[in-house]
């Protein structure tokens, strides 16, 4: 089965639907990866689940809560959907009793696939360009309406849809060859692009500020809450530094496979490449909530709450909600 942003390849599809023996995995390979990416899903399910029922009933810093929310959203839509359905296709022709799955759901995994990618990259521009209103100009931030965030919300749903939709239509052979430098351009190069401007506005502002403080030894309210943000700008950082770990090698290979594909191993080799980035893109749906819990005090308060409600060691508790 091809990577799902790979160009089509008539031949690679189905020659990985062919006899068991021209297979380049063994069985007990595949079952190990099925076993993984079982658990994997379940990580990324209850996890991101955990966080979104967190943050909405965490009182404070609503604004960036609704982007942490957004983007939990699209990490679950990642355990709940693309990972079962790469675990059906990459086990599927180890076993004789399966089916092989019409071409309708492979289009439809791998137009999920990239819209669940691009809803996670453009969740966290928008929570960049959110922290960067924080941090600059934290006054207007505070007071502003809860409409604009909705609208940047609404946006970031829009734009992976849009995107998606012009990646999954088959205009002719030579689109389909080279629509993964769509895929790059607006799923990576872009966003990247875009956070690192905004990260670099934040930190020379937040630079000049720390030179206006020390200068002035009076605290305010005001230096306390830009503090605050930039703890919180220091968790989305990390979140996206990640984020790019999992996917460069993703989309190195995807670029490779259109203009290059001379250098890329063939057979196994490349099977164990697609196995490796599969894996890391994945992954990181489950990553995010491990770092939430270890930056947030809040949240990991609000969390170990959850779970001792949900094994009845606590009783509801009021004060935590909105």
């Amino acid at each position: 089965m091809e990577n799902s942003w790979f160009p089509e390849d008539t031949d690679a599809v189905n020659k990985s639907y062919s006899n068991v023996t021209d297979l380049y995995r063994s069985k007990s390979l595949v079952t190990t990866f099925m076993v993984l990416y079982i658990l994997l899903a379940l990580l990324v399910i209850v996890g991101n689940t955990f966080v979104v029922s967190a943050f909405k009933k965490v009182r404070t810093r609503r604004a960036i809560n609704i982007f942490f929310v957004s983007l939990a959203v699209s990490d679950l839509m990642v355990g709940a959907v693309s990972i079962p359905l790469w675990v059906y296709f990459l086990s599927c022709p180890y076993f004789a009793s399966c089916v092989r799955p019409n071409n309708h759901v492979e289009s439809f995994y791998r137009s999920f696939d990239v819209f669940s990618a691009l809803a996670s990259i453009s969740n966290l521009v928008a929570i960049a360009i959110e922290r960067q209103f924080a941090i600059c100009w934290p006054v207007q931030h505070r007071t502003s309406s809860f409409a604009r965030f909705y609208v940047m919300i609404i946006a970031i749903w829009s734009y992976a849809l849009i995107v998606t939709v012009f990646y999954s239509i088959e205009f002719s052979p030579t689109w389909l060859m080279y629509r993964g430098v769509l895929a790059f351009a607006a799923g990576f190069a872009i966003p990247v692009a875009a956070i690192i401007f905004t990260y670099s506005c934040i930190y020379a502002r937040v630079r000049s500020m720390n030179e206006h403080w020390k200068k002035s030894s009076a605290k305010s309210s005001l230096r306390n809450t830009v503090q605050r943000e930039k703890r919180t700008a220091t968790t989305v950082v990390i979140v996206t530094v990640l984020f790019l770990v999992a996917w460069v090698p993703f989309f190195v290979v995807s670029l490779m496979y259109s203009f290059d594909r001379a250098s890329l191993p063939s057979r196994k080799g490349f099977t164990a490449l697609l196995d490796f980035v599969k894996w890391m893109h994945y992954s990181n749906s489950g990553v995010n909530p491990l770092v939430y819990t270890y930056r947030s005090e809040e949240i990991r308060k609000m969390l170990t709450k959850m779970l001792l409600r949900s094994t009845g060691r606590q009783r509801h508790n009021p004060r935590y909600i909105r």
